[in-house]
């Protein structure tokens, strides 16, 4: 055993002897050899080739013998900017067969010589609708909002833009012009093609709120020449918009005396369509139409007063015998001179509105005194009427029984009933009052359609024979069509100031009660309204009643303030025509609470209308309280001396005052009436509202020096007792 091993001991020696001896003589051989490592040349490339692939510009290889080797993988280092421009180096580094390295590299030069820009897509122009809606690019979407492009390895972009804002008047529409720019870092002259790009966006901002405002209602006025007469409407009034824009108010009337919001002028007979045009928005508009009816005048009524007739005897049964009485009567009998000032042609009396109802019987019932209306009507249709007296006797014809017949009236079940009266308790006449029903009410309308055709038709005759015949047949067909209404009543209050509804159909039903009074626009308004206001504001008067906040707020905006006080100012002492704002006057129900005085001012927390469930049995009371626009200074409790002389003629209790002449120069002449033994307190106010005469005195008869006034207008109040009288002195 130990000998086998010792055996292949001594072979594997020999073995390796062996093969170190022949490698020895093979790397002799070698080192006879040349050994070249041989790089490819410098090369250059534009940054828009593919710098990824760098074996397209050459390898390294060996050079040894008669043979090429490959030199393997070079070292790559970029040098490259950020617009991917500059040089690559490859460097190959090799060892030969006697341990020596050997290196090269090669440089491969990079530049930009693109010639075309980027593929950009601007932002798309647009159309924002509000206020102040953000326009900047991060409040906008995409596609609007930046610009975008596809570039290229060459290039680098940067943006910017610059904004140009463009404003109507109104302030409700703007445009803005966006300039983008678009610039390549990388393009050398930024000046030339490629180097920056520009395009204009465009924005456009529109507030399209339609405005708000009530159009005005069909004036009618009457013509004192036959031809025309003046229109003095306040101006149209529209609130500004919640984005602070104003609105551009047109009209259409050419009988107007000055354009923009007032359409008061010379108007002729006849009606005028009168057109409002309001610009809001950017371009977009909203009208209005009413019409201004001018009539001629109606008929001036003359009757007799008062007419004594007798009745004359009538049989009605026929038995020979006198039962009755009667006597006929023509509406034209009355006519005591009527005319028409305006109209020509003939004029038609009647004994009611209906120029039919010309003649009228009068029997026993009708007895005694009897009050009818004679209506006169002109060519035109215009009507007017007088009331005068028909007493009935019965003394020629003796008939027996001849009574009145007397008849109580049936009171209603349903009744509406109430009334309107000023914050000095005296009441208003004329007052419209208006019930709406709040659902509608359906009204049909039947029509037949009536339809003839021919038919066949067959009969057995005499002799048994079938024969035939063609007849009509007329066929009917019904057609129901419904309408729906909302059904309203108006009245005019009486004298009294009271209205009263009485005849109702339907009465289970919600409803609205409004009440409205478009009186003289200057009653009682002067220079004391003015001083209590201006008192007022600066705190040394205050305000006994709600209605007088109300009657304050002139230009309708909640608060009381000095330019308040101005607008009332310059209409008493007339340098404005008109107040402005809505309403002259504002009737709202005296059942109306406010927890503090000037809670009256905040107009929408409190109606102008009584809302109703449905109309009861009888108890149905409804009171309406009606202010003045500007009437601050009329005590609640007392009452205007023109309306108790109205009530009473004895000028001794109630003395009459004459202030002349007027227009005055020098002097002015103050008289008094009165047999009591009263004082006059006299006091005279310029247009500015300066008191330029005060005094007391016991005479009935005094002279003022005017020849110091300047020429205008003055005012002057003059107190009689407990009667104030108040009026105008023009100074020439």
């Amino acid at each position: 055993m130990k000998t086998n091993v010792y055996k292949f001991s001594m072979k594997l020696t020999l073995l390796m002897m062996v093969v170190s001896y022949f490698t020895t003589i093979q790397a002799n051989n070698l080192t006879g050899w040349s050994f070249t490592l041989v790089c490819p040349g410098d090369r250059y490339a534009s940054c828009y080739d593919e710098l990824w692939d760098l074996s397209q510009y050459g390898n390294a290889y060996i050079h040894s013998g008669y043979s090429n080797y490959s030199a393997g993988q070079p070292t790559v280092t970029y040098h490259l900017n950020s617009c991917n421009t500059g040089y690559i180096t490859r460097t190959w580094s090799v060892e030969d067969y006697n341990w020596n390295w050997h290196t090269c590299t090669q440089t491969i030069y990079v530049n930009s010589t693109g010639n075309y820009g980027p593929d950009i897509i601007w932002p798309r122009d647009t159309t924002l609708v509000g206020c102040n809606p953000g326009y900047s690019p991060q409040d906008l979407m995409e596609g609007y909002n930046y610009p975008s492009w596809t570039g290229n390895e060459c290039s680098m972009y940067g943006r910017s833009y610059s904004d140009m804002v463009f404003k109507t008047s109104s302030n409700q529409c703007k445009k803005i012009m966006r300039t983008w720019k678009v610039m390549d870092w990388c393009n050398e002259n930024p000046y030339g093609y490629g180097g920056i790009y520009s395009h204009i966006q465009i924005i456009k901002i529109v507030a399209n709120t339609p405005p708000s405002f009530d159009c005005p209602s069909d004036v009618t006025v009457l013509s004192n020449n036959c031809q025309n007469a003046e229109v003095l409407l306040p101006p149209l009034e529209v609130p500004s918009s919640s984005c602070g824009g104003y609105f551009i108010i047109s009209h259409d009337s050419k009988y107007a005396t000055q354009k923009g919001n007032n359409i008061s002028g010379i108007y002729p007979v006849g009606k005028t369509k009168v057109t409002y045009t309001v610009q809001y928005g950017c371009g977009l508009v909203k009208t209005c139409s009413f019409n201004v009816n001018v009539q001629s005048g109606k008929p001036t009524p003359y009757c007799t007063g008062e007419l004594v007739t007798a009745l004359m005897g009538v049989d009605t049964d026929y038995d020979g015998k006198v039962d009755n009485g009667m006597v006929e009567l023509w509406a034209k009998d009355f006519n005591r001179g009527s005319y028409s000032k305006c109209v020509g042609g003939t004029l038609r009396f009647s004994f009611s509105p209906d120029v039919n109802d010309m003649k009228r019987s009068f029997t026993c019932d009708d007895l005694g005194e009897n009050q009818v209306d004679i209506y006169v009507t002109d060519a035109s249709g215009a009507q007017s009427f007088c009331t005068t007296t028909i007493i009935i006797q019965n003394n020629g014809a003796n008939i027996p029984d001849c009574k009145r017949k007397e008849t109580e009236p049936e009171k209603p079940k349903y009744i509406i009933q109430g009334t309107v009266s000023a914050i000095n308790d005296l009441p208003v006449k004329g007052a419209e009052v208006t019930l709406t029903y709040d659902v509608p009410q359906y009204t049909y309308h039947i029509t037949y359609d009536t339809v003839t055709r021919l038919t066949l038709d067959s009969f057995i005759n005499a002799s048994g024979h079938k024969l035939y015949r063609y007849i009509e047949i007329k066929e009917v067909t019904e057609h129901k069509d419904s309408v729906a209404q909302i059904l309203t009543k108006s009245i005019f209050t009486s004298a009294a100031g009271s209205f009263t509804f009485d005849s109702f159909n339907i009465t289970d039903v919600s409803f609205t009660l409004e009440a409205n009074f478009t009186g003289d626009k200057s009653k009682n308004l002067n220079v004391f309204d003015v001083e209590m206001l201006r008192n007022y504001l600066d705190g040394s008067n205050t305000y006994q009643s709600y209605y007088q906040y109300l009657a304050s707020d002139i230009n309708e905006d909640g608060i009381i303030d000095d330019s308040d006080l101005e607008l009332l100012e310059n209409f008493v002492m007339g340098s404005t025509s008109a107040l402005p704002g809505k309403h002259q006057w504002y009737v709202i129900p005296n059942s109306t609470a406010f927890t503090y005085p000037d809670d009256v001012l905040q107009y929408q927390n409190w109606s102008t209308k009584y809302h109703l469930d449905s109309i009861k049995i009888y108890d149905n009371i409804y009171n309406f309280i009606a202010i003045k626009k500007g009437d601050i200074s009329i005590d609640p409790d007392s009452k205007p001396i023109q309306e108790i002389e109205i009530r009473n003629s004895n000028l001794n209790t109630h003395p009459v005052i004459q202030v002349f002449p007027n227009p005055v120069t020098d002097f002015i002449s103050i008289n008094s009436s009165t047999t009591l033994n009263e004082s006059m307190n006299i006091e005279i106010y310029s247009h500015q509202g300066q008191c330029i005469v005060k005094q007391k005195t016991d005479l009935k008869h005094i002279e003022i020096s005017t020849s110091h006034w300047l020429q205008g207008m003055y005012l002057y109040r003059i107190k009689v007792g407990e009667r104030i009288y108040s009026g105008k002195i023009l100074k020439q």
